[in-house]
């Protein structure tokens, strides 16, 4: 039998339980996920591997709950830095500067191996995480609408291209690395597309929408064009 050591045996399952979790992540992000075994992960906390199943039945439910936590804290800070006071561009520009940093760890790159571990999941599991990961880019909307975009639709669009932006400058940063004048030019590009979309009050092209069927005959058609007449 183990040694117990905690109080109680529900604490100290409790304690191994984190211990295997903090072990396995510490292993995916120097490793990377895949290159970790259930095997690697019980030997990095002194356990047999048949031990590990008792808290966790495979290495996906590990990353799962990590996955979770994490993205649970980037959209905290996300709002945290959307919501503090200091003009939209302000605000924007902080959001940005701390998202590409946070591109720039070891962490992000974990949760960027998303999609390797997207096919093991169910597809409930796949929207969930990927509207959580969507979650990151919300906070935005707050202040895209205080620099003057009101428009729904239009701010939905700035957002995504913002995020594109965000993403073409943090694959630059990891080609070239860090320079403070390009991301000052990446935040004004941000910026001139909120500047558009609030001047222009233009939102992502729509489909037209049909006019409604008279209920009547059409009292400007011409006699032959009429195919009510009695």
């Amino acid at each position: 039998m183990p040694r117990i050591s905690a109080a109680t045996i529900a604490e100290h399952v409790a304690r191994q339980e984190a211990a295997v979790f903090d072990a396995a992540v510490r292993l995916f992000i120097e490793r990377g996920y895949p290159a970790v075994s259930l095997s690697d992960i019980a030997a990095e906390v002194g356990l047999a591997r048949n031990s590990l199943y008792r808290y966790f039945p495979d290495k996906t439910r590990i990353f799962l709950r990590w996955f979770r936590t994490e993205l649970s804290a980037r959209s905290e800070r996300s709002g945290e830095l959307l919501a503090a006071a200091g003009s939209p561009r302000e605000r924007i520009e902080a959001w940005m500067v701390d998202q590409l940093d946070y591109a720039g760890l070891p962490r992000h790159r974990l949760l960027a191996t998303f999609s390797e571990v997207a096919p093991d999941l169910d597809d409930q599991t796949r929207r969930e995480l990927a509207e959580s990961h969507r979650q990151l880019f919300m906070p935005l909307d707050g202040v895209l609408a205080e620099a003057g975009v009101h428009d729904p639709a239009a701010r939905d669009l700035v957002v995504d291209l913002i995020g594109g932006l965000v993403l073409a400058a943090s694959q630059r940063e990891a080609n070239h690395g860090v320079s403070t004048t390009e991301r000052g030019r990446v935040v004004d590009a941000a910026m001139a597309i909120v500047h558009w979309s609030a001047a222009s009050g233009q939102g992502p092209a729509r489909p037209p929408v049909a006019p409604a069927a008279p209920s009547g005959p059409d009292p400007t058609a011409r006699p032959a064009d009429r195919r009510d007449r009695p």
